[in-house]
């Protein structure tokens, strides 16, 4: 995972270690995934797509929690 960061943002992976931190694995596992869905996507492969009832449900079963 480090080299792929490093390489995506053009630095040594030294440089990382020393600069890095939580966000840039973050940003590094959204871009991986975004890139994955659309290869999908491209593809036609299925893709993690939510019915907006499902979601609704979801949301409303958090906002109920006490």
């Amino acid at each position: 995972m480090l080299d792929a960061i490093a390489k995506r943002y053009g630095v040594l992976p030294s440089y990382l270690v020393k600069h890095g931190d939580t966000l840039d694995l973050t940003v590094m596992d959204v871009a991986v995934s975004w890139e994955q869905h659309q290869h999908n996507k491209q593809q036609g492969k299925a893709s993690f797509n939510y019915d907006q009832q499902d979601l609704v449900k979801a949301m409303e079963s958090v906002k109920n929690r006490k």
